[in-house]
């Protein structure tokens, strides 16, 4: 206790630049728990909704990350194989579906129009969705809407959406809020995303299997009797969808680097610019008989709590920001897109109370290494 009340004086002697020191390490530890706080949301969030998907198997030409392209590419021909091969594999029915995207960079601004075979309802493909409003049913030229859709764009039963100049739909129902993605989807028929996109080729085909049925032996089966697709479970999926985030928490993690490296050195700075103030004060204690190993425990721990404090207030920001996030995600997408995990806040303070470490490291062995009668010396 007596250690730490001298680190505490220490520190407090100089307040303002303790703070500022302080703040760098604030500053970078928040933005790093912002930053990868969107992996831990992005991975949860995607993950939940294909568990709501169910156990569908997702068609795709090769190489496609199934998530849909800006040109459709399975053939009709293809299709008509793929379906040939479905059944004889066990699935209960192949849906051909062709996707769209509308709209800018600003969710609010987006439509995802997500086609389905004429007089098909989307509970097939999302078995938990409900129409709070009209039929779910997709006919020639009726829209589906996800609740999130509709309630940032004022639409309604009877509104007409233009997909082009040449293909109009009207809303013939609206999907209760389900918390997923069906939330922000337009469900149209194929054939109107096909002539917007002119052509007769479809972005994926989904199986429905019966349950307990096994989508892994289906998908073998049918990646066998079809060349130039790949067959994706539910399970490859998510596999696919947890290498994209780990590969965005890296580029993240490098992102917030650059703020703790420079955290670090404010921390070192300030530390190293403190030992040689207090050189004579140093000297007094080995005068005294201090041991050289408790002068480097004294300007390690000054580092070390700088470094911890800072974590924890990062901490505590980064939670905030998160919060945030999730307010503007929630109401734009319907998700919340932002997690504070356990791991990634011990992750974080991991990371801080390191960085401090290191950063103390150099200072606390000079000021160890001080001579003594150079030190009573100084003035």
């Amino acid at each position: 206790m007596e250690l730490l009340a001298l680190v505490y004086r220490n520190l407090k002697a100089r307040p303002v630049r303790s703070l500022l020191t302080l703040l760098g390490i604030v500053v970078a530890t928040a933005s790093m728990v912002l930053f990868l706080s969107f992996g831990e949301g992005i991975r949860g969030a995607l993950a939940g909704e294909v568990a709501r998907v169910g156990p569908t198997i997702q068609v795709v030409p090769q190489g496609s990350s199934g998530f849909g392209s800006s040109q459709p590419e399975i053939s009709p021909a293809t299709v008509d194989k793929i379906k040939s091969a479905a059944k004889d594999a066990g699935a209960l029915e192949a849906i051909p579906v062709a996707v769209l995207m509308r709209g800018g960079f600003d969710p609010g601004s987006a439509f995802i129009f997500q086609g389905l075979p004429a007089g098909v309802s989307p509970k097939i493909v999302y078995p938990g969705i409900q129409a709070v409003e009209g039929s779910l049913e997709v006919g020639a030229k009726d829209a589906v809407l996800g609740s999130k859709v509709a309630q940032r764009s004022g639409l309604n039963l009877g509104k007409e959406l233009r997909l082009s100049a040449e293909v109009t739909v009207k809303v013939t129902g609206i999907l209760k809020e389900s918390g997923g993605f069906a939330d922000n989807f337009v469900f149209v028929a194929n054939d109107g995303i096909q002539k917007v996109l002119g052509t007769q080729n479809f972005s994926s085909v989904l199986l429905v299997i019966k349950p307990g049925g096994s989508a892994e032996s289906i998908a073998q089966k049918v990646d066998a009797a079809v060349p130039g697709v790949d067959a994706q479970t539910t399970g490859e999926v998510v596999k696919f969808m947890e290498r994209a985030v780990r590969i965005g928490d890296i580029i993240r993690f490098g992102i917030s680097l650059v703020a703790l490296i420079v955290g670090g050195l404010l921390v070192a700075n300030t530390v190293m610019m403190g030992v040689y103030e207090r050189i004579r004060e140093f000297g007094l204690m080995r005068a005294i008989g201090a041991k050289r190993s408790f002068i480097f425990g004294l300007v390690l721990l000054e580092a070390l709590l700088m470094g911890l404090t800072g974590g924890l207030v990062g901490l505590v920001l980064g939670g905030l920001g998160s919060q945030v996030v999730n307010w503007f995600t929630v109401d734009a997408v319907g998700l919340p897109l932002s997690k504070i995990t356990f791991r990634l806040a011990f992750f974080a303070l991991s990371v801080a109370t390191t960085l401090g470490l290191i950063a103390g490291v150099l200072p606390a062995r000079t000021a160890s290494r001080i001579p003594v009668v150079e030190a009573l010396g100084r003035v």
